[in-house]
């Protein structure tokens, strides 16, 4: 049963639609990620746990948008932009996974600047 809107926090009553459908999609797309980049035997064992523990920094990320972190929400529009650089770059590996990756990031970070109006303004030092 939903929580009656009153019982919400006020950043959760506030939070729009396409900030939950940025993190859920960020969140498949970072599994399917680290499970590419785990599965590529051309990659040093050491490298391949490196760069699944920089992919899992997007549910990290993720988990921190959902409530409203600025920080947060700069971080994870940089490692998708990271995303699709690295699937324009990666031609060893599949057409059909790069295409996929690359159009979830781009997807994930469209829908996370459409939902920047509901983060706070900063609070800036008076001049």
């Amino acid at each position: 049963m939903a929580e009656p809107l009153a019982a919400r926090s006020p950043a959760e009553a506030s939070r729009p639609w396409t900030l939950g459908a940025a993190v859920a999609l960020v969140s498949t797309e970072a599994l399917v990620e680290a499970v590419a980049v785990a599965g590529r035997s051309s990659l040093t064992p050491g490298l391949r746990l490196l760069l699944v523990l920089c992919i899992s920094l997007k549910w990290l990320f993720a988990w921190r948008v959902t409530r409203l972190s600025a920080g947060a929400a700069l971080g994870l529009l940089l490692l998708q932009g990271t995303t699709v650089v690295a699937a324009l770059g990666a031609v060893d590996s599949p057409a059909a996974v790069r295409l996929g990756l690359g159009t979830a990031a781009a997807a994930s970070t469209a829908l996370l600047l459409a939902s920047l109006h509901a983060f706070p303004a900063p609070d800036l030092p008076a001049p």
